[in-house]
């Protein structure tokens, strides 16, 4: 999904899903809260425009939920005041676990990995944990196959796309190796003995060949 974020279509996709998905209505909002109880409207507008700023952050966010299917967002609750901030995690370090406790089939919790989980003793990983009630999960239910996480919007065109990349790789090698047939290498043989000739311009040949290699690493096309 990163590599194909950088081809310019499909940047632009994603970014068009976003757009769609944030216009404004006719009161010049993204998000209408509506209810009688002018207290519960104080408190949601505070939460989604002051707290989540959702006019600033809501675009980035739905764009990293259609291009992964996942979007994790960690709530930072305080006592008395509910949820004082957030902080997005990369869905690569969030695993949703789901059933773990066997009194309660329905019980989910999420555990994060990677670079921003705790190191306990030793510099091991610890169990980072984070509660249901703690982290706020969106995710593309479009495909009940990769539940229990959404699916990308770019899932449908991985194929083609890894098809497009072996098509302007193999362009590309081909290219590489048929441009030397369009030069002429002009040698001066100079003094060298006519029976010498062949044997000199056999030296002067292996030396210029480029033996094709493949990074081990990479698999790039050196």
């Amino acid at each position: 999904y990163e590599i194909m974020d950088s081809d310019p279509i499909i940047s632009s996709a994603l970014d068009i899903y976003s757009d769609e998905s944030t216009i404004d209505n006719s009161e010049n909002r993204i998000l209408n809260i509506k209810t009688n109880n002018p207290k519960i409207y104080k408190i949601l507008h505070n939460l989604f425009y002051d707290i989540l700023n959702i006019e600033f952050n809501l675009w980035p966010w739905i764009r990293n939920m259609t291009k992964y299917g996942d979007f994790f967002l960690k709530l930072d609750i305080a006592d008395g005041l509910g949820v004082v901030n957030v902080n997005p995690l990369s869905p690569q370090e969030v695993v949703r676990e789901e059933g773990f406790d066997e009194s309660n089939p329905t019980s989910v919790r999420f555990r994060v990995e990677g670079p921003t989980a705790g190191y306990g003793v030793g510099g091991k990983p610890e169990e980072n944990f984070i509660e249901n009630y703690e982290m706020a999960h969106f995710r593309m239910l479009s495909d009940s196959n990769f539940l229990p996480y959404g699916r990308s919007m770019l899932e449908g065109a991985r194929k083609e796309f890894q098809k497009l990349m072996m098509l302007e790789d193999a362009m590309l090698i081909h290219r590489i190796m048929r441009a030397p047939e369009k030069r002429i290498f002009k040698i001066d043989i100079g003094n060298i003995p006519p029976n010498e000739v062949d044997t000199y311009m056999e030296q002067v040949i292996n030396k210029m060949k480029k033996i094709p290699h493949i990074d081990t690493n990479t698999g790039n096309y050196n």
